[in-house]
């Protein structure tokens, strides 16, 4: 971070001070420990901070507690790092700087409240930078300040206008609060004026999904589906939204679309059509798929949804080379299509391999319609 070569700047100037005050064979380690941590040597540093001595009446405490609090912050060593820079401030340090440093070490521990009063101090240097507003207005947020998380960013426009990021924490702030209206406004500022992502994209459609907010997030999808017209995932998302509307049949061209973009979408692509009754196309993405047993698997589904019962026999040789009949389910399903067509014997022959609780069930009910077909063929007729 940057704040700690203002820091080290600050110290540095200092140290020939300091050294005039020292022998020449007297190591200052303060200054040592300021070299090694400018140069990202922050074990080392704080091993040298460790050779000071505490006990040195002209020693600068507020430089050593700086320091020290400086190599904490580096080990991800917060609560102990802010310790140190209390003790600083309290032995005379006067640079705000170190009030940053405060500031983020707390957000880290979620002493939100600590973080906020930290920025404050330091108010003329956190109300120059956007990340540092960001920062504070999301600590007000966590702590269920809404209203002054949102003034906040509020103001953080008005003051830096062309920094679209507030626009983006603004609106997932107001889709939680329910006000979907406020947040696509934002969402349609953020998605035309900032550099986007295909990440972020996603998650602005994510977050109106559910909130529950399917038309918003389809007519940003959309646009997004054209903006982004190689990327599978958003027109995934996208499929997704139209079957939370229950609309399949534009799902399953859209599923279409992302299995040219990513053959991983494929099986989703022949289920859908599946589902929207197109046959014809369904049993076309099969036939694009690589896996042979998932292949076999849908295809038999396929063909069970339209009555085409000859055909799953017609696959009886392939499903039992692939080892699929050890499926239980396409078990029942081939031994239904057996019975569909009145192959009776075949059919029991298949039935016995059943052996979980519902299958055998089913298996029962077949055997009773085909015990009555048997005795009376106008049942079956």
């Amino acid at each position: 971070m940057k704040y700690i070569f203002i820091l080290l700047i600050t110290l540095s100037l200092t140290l020939s001070a300091s050294d005039k005050k020292k022998s020449a064979d007297e190591i200052d380690y303060i200054a040592l420990a300021a070299l090694l941590l400018k140069d990202g040597n922050y074990q080392r540093a704080d091993e040298a901070l460790t050779q000071v001595n505490l006990e040195d009446k002209e020693l600068d405490f507020s430089r050593f507690y700086t320091l020290k609090g400086l190599v904490l912050t580096k080990k991800s060593l917060y609560k102990e790092a802010n310790l140190n820079f209390d003790k600083a401030l309290k032995a005379g340090q006067e640079d705000l700087t170190i009030y940053l440093y405060i500031a983020q070490n707390s957000y880290k521990l979620k002493e939100y409240q600590h973080c906020i009063d930290a920025l404050d101090t330091a108010k003329s240097i956190s109300d120059t930078k956007p990340k540092l507003l960001a920062l504070k207005a999301e600590c007000f947020w966590q702590l269920a300040k809404h209203n002054e998380s949102l003034q906040l960013l509020r103001y953080a426009l008005t003051k830096f206008p062309t920094h679209y990021a507030f626009y983006k924490q603004r609106f997932y702030y107001l889709v939680s609060l329910n006000l979907y209206q406020s947040a696509l406004d934002d969402a349609t500022v953020y998605l035309q004026k900032a550099e986007l992502n295909e990440k972020t994209t996603i998650a602005f459609i994510v977050a109106l999904r559910k909130a529950k907010e399917i038309d918003r997030a389809i007519s940003i999808a959309e646009i997004a589906n054209m903006q982004y017209e190689k990327s599978a995932p958003i027109t995934v998302l996208l499929a997704h939204l139209y079957l939370d509307k229950e609309q399949v049949q534009s799902a399953a061209r859209l599923f279409d679309e992302a299995s040219i973009e990513d053959r991983k979408y494929t099986k989703e692509s022949a289920e859908l059509f599946r589902r929207a009754k197109e046959y014809t196309l369904s049993l076309y993405k099969n036939s694009q798929m690589l896996d042979a047993k998932e292949k076999y698997k849908q295809k038999v589904a396929i063909y069970l949804e339209f009555g085409d019962y000859e055909r799953v026999i017609a696959t009886h040789d392939a499903l039992e080379r692939s080892g699929l009949l050890e499926n239980e389910d396409m078990r029942y399903a081939l031994a239904y299509a057996y019975y569909m067509v009145g192959d009776y014997p075949t059919c029991e022959a298949e039935l016995k391999h059943l052996q979980r609780g519902d299958l055998f069930q089913k298996a029962l009910e077949l055997r009773k319609n085909m015990q009555k077909c048997q005795n009376n063929h106008w049942e079956c007729e």
